[in-house]
């Protein structure tokens, strides 16, 4: 029995005309035919082996005289087996059978596969793909004739498919034993055979669907079936649930969300504060997995999938996620270096970017430095870095918070021609209800993560018997569970149940070249320091400053009198670990919210920590050499060193690497912390704690000696008094009493094995850092907005 139809209070709620729904057919002959369910003009639509009973007929034994019916009821499509002999069986990987008296039907959504025959034996199954999709590019066919071919993006492939995210040469189908194999060319993001990732070679069966990326092709006979243009992304999301806390303080913040977003639309999520929107949006992204439910994009369920589906995803969280010291150009350069398969050529990277800036229409601004640029243009700055990509499934959040009403507009604008003109789904969280017309699809969102509405804005407004979207979100305010009740009402006529399944394990990120992301990020971060002139020139200025300041203070007798000797080797030490932590601890922080996304996005964590500390080491040893050369010229002193005639090279090695290792320290905070001021407000007690415990200032026994073991004042201190060889000078009393003398310090034996361990303990604390600051980074995908 067909749905009833969608009533509320005695009048009809019209939704607004779908776009074609086709029914795709591969029979066991392999021939290939295609159907426009709307074209038979009725909302029942047959399909079996008899012409007299039959809209669709099939001529095939395998198909009963009356096998199935489709049920076009509204935007909704249903399919009901009417008892056939041979079955129809629904989905990829895990299939189900429709089975009569009850549960033979099932709702449809955008690329659902159904199967009639024998599962089992390919070769006597007949495949159908339902898709709602634009008019466009019909199936072509490429004859396999016992031979291989290629898939990829370049121009010798026999199936070339133009996507920045498809490698040049994909993978390969290849003859095998008499039948054929689908091998991955060690892709940049994978390959998928019905729903499932292929990895090496994997025997193709008739009828498999191949899926890169978001281009669909039949492997059937002796041929592939494709399109060379792939036509949007659906979504839909079955029964999610999320539940924050434990315990007694358990708290349910999504509510058995279920709702479905077709290829191409724009869809707004709404909804007061604290309604969920997005952890919804977080949800249906796939980039937040921890919830109970299920995702489905394109049919293949997102959050299994995601390490092979995630280069189709675009993601623009609310902050902007560009370097405010490169050119908009130069900045969607290196963006596109990281995202673009390896073997991405420099002048399709050029094309790609032309393209992209030509979308967002900031193309006149492409030699801009981004701090330079309005809101709305940092906004689109933002989706431009994206695009890149060519993502299909673009989430925004709040992409108009802040903007003018005018900005937000315009904003509203490009992304509704995205949506249309460049097939890709959009999905966004916003508050505002001015320009909501514009988009195809809203869903309301109640206190407490229910889902009160999902459709288009007309039938809204319908819906809710208002003219004001304000008044809707008033209404629900007042009552969610009432229109949390109404809705699903509304919405499920007729209810299908979802079949129970375990979430298997997560795919692995799939391998991509760290040395080449590290030296793409190395590059990144040169340009952007030397974009910043005016903090680069106080980094070099500080310790020149430093050193004139330490030759104020220094006694005339320094290096010969063991006390102002000491004192002045611990403020030497001081101005180092000064010197490294102000260089490092706001350094990845200030860039949190563009770590995360790219760690999302395949982003390798220790890369990334050891670019910075490339340049941050050598940026660090011009500050020591200046520091320490400028200090030694001004007091006019040279000794001996404990390993060559002269110690200011012992001492200027000492001071960087004092230096490196607060670098490092700096970057531990920096990676535990969400803000710069948060990071500088934890910086006077990590240097409160090295003066502390440097065993300089105070007799350190018991607690305080096992502390200062993990201080890097102690070490540098250490090294620095056994370079100049305090236990050899002479007492400040000592020239009136000479039979004063000092005992000898263990911290200061002047030998090259001491000096050795000094360093060595430097610099096991500089790689210790930087390893517990890559550990603590892994945590910034559960980061909130």
């Amino acid at each position: 029995m067909r749905p009833g139809k969608k009533e509320l209070g005695g009048k009809r709620v019209e939704e607004d005309k779908m776009e074609t729904r086709t029914l795709t057919i591969i029979d066991t002959g392999s021939q290939l035919t295609e159907v426009k369910l709307e074209s038979f003009g009725k909302e029942n639509v047959t399909l079996g082996r008899s012409r007299e009973q039959c809209d669709i007929v099939i001529p095939d034994n395998i198909v009963s005289k009356l096998h199935g019916t489709f049920f076009l009821d509204g935007e909704r499509t249903w399919y009901e087996d009417n008892g056939s002999m041979n079955g129809t069986f629904i989905g990829d990987g895990q299939q189900r059978r429709l089975l009569t008296g009850g549960s033979g039907y099932a709702e449809l959504y955008d690329k659902t596969v159904l199967r009639i025959g024998d599962v089992h034996a390919p070769d006597k199954m007949i495949l159908l793909l339902y898709r709602v999709i634009p008019e466009g590019e019909v199936w072509k066919k490429a004859p396999l004739k016992g031979e291989g071919i290629s898939i990829g993006r370049g121009s010798g492939c026999q199936i070339r498919l133009k996507h920045p995210g498809v490698s040049k040469v994909h993978c390969f189908v290849l003859p095998q034993d008499g039948g054929y194999v689908l091998k991955d060319n060690h892709s940049t993001n994978g390959v998928m055979i019905n729903g499932r990732s292929a990895a090496g070679a994997v025997l193709l069966r008739d009828k498999d669907l191949i899926q890169i990326l978001d281009y669909q092709l039949f492997f059937s006979g002796e041929c592939i079936y494709y399109k060379a243009t792939a036509q949007g992304i659906s979504l839909r999301a079955c029964s999610i649930n999320k539940y924050v806390g434990r315990g007694k303080k358990k708290k349910q913040i999504l509510k058995n969300v279920r709702c479905e977003i077709q290829g191409n639309e724009f869809v707004a999520i709404i909804g007061g504060s604290g309604a969920g929107k997005t952890t919804l949006m977080n949800a249906v992204s796939g980039f937040e997995p921890e919830f109970d439910g299920k995702v489905y994009c394109n049919g293949i369920d997102l959050i299994e999938q995601f390490q092979n589906l995630k280069s189709i995803i675009g993601f623009v969280p609310q902050q902007d996620i560009i370097y405010e010291n490169l050119t908009l150009r130069r900045m969607l350069y290196y963006t596109a270096k990281m995202k673009m398969p390896e073997d991405t050529q420099g002048q399709e990277i050029k094309e790609r970017i032309d393209e992209v800036l030509s979308m967002v229409g900031l193309k006149e601004h492409e030699g801009t430095y981004i701090r330079k640029l309005s809101g709305g243009q940092k906004k689109r700055a933002s989706i431009a870095v994206e695009l890149l990509a060519d993502p299909k499934l673009f989430f925004l959040d709040e992409p108009t918070s802040g903007l003018d009403p005018g900005t937000e507009k315009n904003l509203m604008m490009t992304l509704s021609t995205l949506s249309k003109e460049q097939n890709k789904t959009i999905i966004m969280v916003t508050h505002t209800t001015q320009n909501l017309h514009l988009c195809d699809k809203v869903i309301f969102m109640g206190p407490g993560g229910r889902l009160c509405f999902c459709g288009s804005v007309n039938a809204a407004k319908a819906f809710y018997e208002t003219d004001d979207l304000v008044n809707i979100y008033n209404m629900i305010a007042e009552n969610p569970w009432l229109w949390e009740r109404r809705y699903a009402a509304y919405r499920k006529d007729k209810e299908t149940k979802e079949e129970p399944s375990a979430r298997s394990e997560l795919m692995k990120q799939r391998s991509v070249s760290a040395f080449r992301q590290f030296s793409i990020l190395t590059m990144r971060y040169a340009e952007l320091m030397k974009n910043d002139r005016p903090r680069l020139g106080v980094l070099l200025l500080q310790p020149l400053l430093i050193a004139v300041l330490l030759n104020v203070v220094a006694d005339k007798n320094i290096f010969k009198i063991y006390e102002s000797t000491k004192s002045m080797l611990f403020a030497l030490s001081c101005s180092g670990i000064w010197i490294g932590l102000f260089n490092s601890i706001q350094e990845i922080c200030k860039e949190r919210v563009i770590l995360k996304r790219e760690y999302m996005a395949n982003l390798k964590l220790p890369g990334y920590v050891m670019s910075k500390f490339v340049l941050q080491a050598a940026l660090g040893f011009v500050q020591a050499l200046i520091l320490t050369v400028v200090f030694l010229q001004l007091v006019g002193k040279d000794r001996e060193g404990i390993f060559l005639s002269g110690f200011g090279p012992e001492i200027v090695f000492t001071v960087w690497l004092t230096i490196l290792a607060s670098v490092t320290m700096g970057f531990v905070i920096s990676s535990m912390v969400e803000t710069g001021d948060k990071a500088m407000a934890v910086a006077p007690f990590v240097l409160i704690i090295q003066l502390l415990f440097s065993g300089i200032l105070f007799t350190l026994k018991g607690a305080g000696e096992i502390i200062s073991y993990c201080t890097v004042s102690r070490w540098s201190v250490e090294g620095l008094g056994s370079i100049a060889k305090l236990n050899r000078l002479d007492l400040k009393l000592q020239k009136d009493y000479p039979m004063l003398e000092h005992a000898a310090e263990s911290f200061f034996k002047a030998t090259k094995g001491h000096v050795l361990t000094a360093w060595g303990i430097l610099a096991f604390m500089t790689v210790l850092f930087m390893g517990i600051s890559i550990v603590m980074l892994k945590r910034i995908s559960k980061d909130r907005r």
